[in-house]
């Protein structure tokens, strides 16, 4: 994100051509991600995009 100039992404848009099990699995590295503190997700309403950001340990992989 950070050296690609993006600051957030969301995960609807990368899940916009797959089918289910795709998607599954793509909200499920998110969560991943979100405990290892390297993204942050951010949610607005229920059913509502999920956005994520730049975590603590984002440059530490």
């Amino acid at each position: 994100m950070n050296k690609s100039g993006v600051n957030s992404f969301s995960l609807l848009e990368l899940c916009q051509k797959n089918n289910r099990k795709e998607a599954a699995a793509k909200f499920y590295i998110f969560l991943v991600l979100k405990k290892q503190l390297v993204i942050e997700l951010t949610q607005s309403a229920p059913f509502a995009d999920i956005t994520a950001t730049v975590g603590p340990k984002f440059n530490t992989l």
